[in-house]
């Protein structure tokens, strides 16, 4: 089978250009994922977890609001728009937001589920190998989204008593009585600390132990002119910095995206009060902010970890169970191995193009393109909701080789920041120690 382009994963990002292209054009594409239902971080989808963002940044509503995708149509195509407005959410349930991805991948006819990619090559045409064929297609649009980060630490003792927090719900650890140690500060580990403690007191933990490399358990910083980083104005501003300048850029906002939510912070900080004050035989949770792990060893059934305070500060803990809310990380693709030293890579990244087109030495009317991956070249919204429609509609124009049609917004209230125009040794100086 011949496509002018071929998606390969149907997650978020891939799904926003399914559904853009079938509203935009109708044919000519086809979108594989291995899932034959969409279920959006199911080893992590826990019931109480909300999304971070708000629900008009899904798939199409800022690019286009009169889309019959939006989430908006979701909840009136299934009788539960007022109901919606009646709840009065501060945010939305992702485990609803789930739903919705769900409904936009089992009605877009683009969009084929059940289809694992093997193999990927080039000969004059992409040969997209799967199991049950090999398609050819004019261009690729990989979006996959990234592989669970697993420190160096800890690589080696992966099992079913030390995991990444993106398999929780698939491993269903048998936590009763049990020790745990929950490794990183950010809303992924706020989130398990919660799952733990929220379950029926027969079967919580005898203790929790929750590390942090950062000095307290921080905030996200969802203030309106620091939103303004999510715009799409920005990202092309960002993209425009020197490498040095978007390093220094990052780690000064970092907690624009990788801090805990306030809603989950209340929650946490009411669960200790009730663990500590009102419950009878209370689960033991120790906070250990500013701590790395810089050991970890398997003692039979469990591990010791060894907590590093500062130079000196030492503490030892030993926990049947470790769980890594560690984040994510980029990966190239197996299948794109046999074509892996024809695309050029930076930090982790392969090298993007304005477009979000890889840059390789294959003809430059043969793309391939990449979504969501590529932070240090696009800044800290790229793994980010919130341009997930306008990046889709950015690879759009480009298939389509016509000029962005994307409605323009205000340029933004902030005009450039001092870090946009240090020179490149000072914004390094400049970046030590945060």
């Amino acid at each position: 089978m011949e496509l002018s382009c071929i998606g390969i994963g149907a997650g978020p990002s891939n799904l926003s250009l399914a559904c853009q292209i079938h509203e935009q054009v109708g044919h000519g594409a086809l979108f594989l994922d291995r899932q034959v239902d969409f279920r959006w971080h199911p080893g992590s989808a826990f019931e109480s977890s909300e999304l971070q963002v708000s629900h008009f940044k899904d798939l199409v509503t800022l690019v286009d609001p009169r889309s019959a995708y939006t989430f908006i149509n979701f909840l009136h195509e299934n009788g539960r728009l007022y109901h919606f407005l009646n709840a009065q959410f501060d945010s939305v349930f992702r485990a609803e937001f789930g739903q919705y991805l769900n409904w936009a991948f089992r009605r877009n006819p683009l969009v084929r589920g059940g289809e694992t990619v093997h193999e990927i090559r080039y000969d004059g045409e992409f040969r997209v190998r799967t199991d049950d064929a090999v398609l050819s297609a004019r261009d690729l649009v990989v979006g996959i989204g990234k592989q669970a980060r697993i420190p160096p630490q800890f690589q080696g003792w992966i099992g079913r008593n030390l995991f990444h927090s993106s398999d929780m719900l698939h491993i269903h650890p048998e936590v009763r009585q049990k020790h745990i140690c929950v490794v990183g500060g950010g809303q992924s580990g706020a989130e398990v600390l919660l799952h733990l403690v929220g379950g029926a007191r027969e079967r919580r933990p005898a203790s929790i132990t929750w590390v942090s490399q950062r000095e307290n358990y921080l905030p996200l910083d969802n203030s309106p002119f620091t939103n303004e980083l999510f715009m799409p104005c920005f990202s092309d501003r960002f993209a425009a910095m020197s490498q040095t300048q978007r390093k220094l850029f990052l780690r000064r906002f970092v907690l624009a995206s990788d801090g805990i939510s306030d809603r989950t912070l209340r929650a946490v900080y009411q669960a200790l009060y009730r663990h500590e004050f009102l419950e009878p035989a209370p689960c033991d949770i120790a906070l250990r902010p500013g701590c790395n792990v810089s050991r970890c060893i398997n003692d039979g059934a469990g591990h010791n970890l060894t907590l590093q305070r500062g130079l000196g500060d030492v503490e030892e803990v030993t926990a049947d169970i470790v769980i890594l809310a560690t984040g994510y990380e980029n990966a190239v693709p197996s299948f794109l191995e046999p074509m892996a030293d024809r695309l050029q890579q930076t930090d982790n990244e392969l090298v993007i193009n304005e477009d979000f087109s890889v840059c390789w030495d294959g003809p430059r009317d043969r793309r391939i393109f990449v979504q969501n991956a590529n932070p240090g070249q696009r800044g800290l919204a790229d793994p980010n909701l919130s341009l997930l429609a306008w990046r889709a509609r950015r690879i759009l124009d480009s298939l389509l080789q016509r000029a962005p049609c994307a409605k323009p917004e205000h340029p933004g209230f902030i005009s450039r920041t001092s870090v946009e125009s240090w020179p490149d040794p000072v914004a390094e100086e400049m970046g030590r120690g945060i």
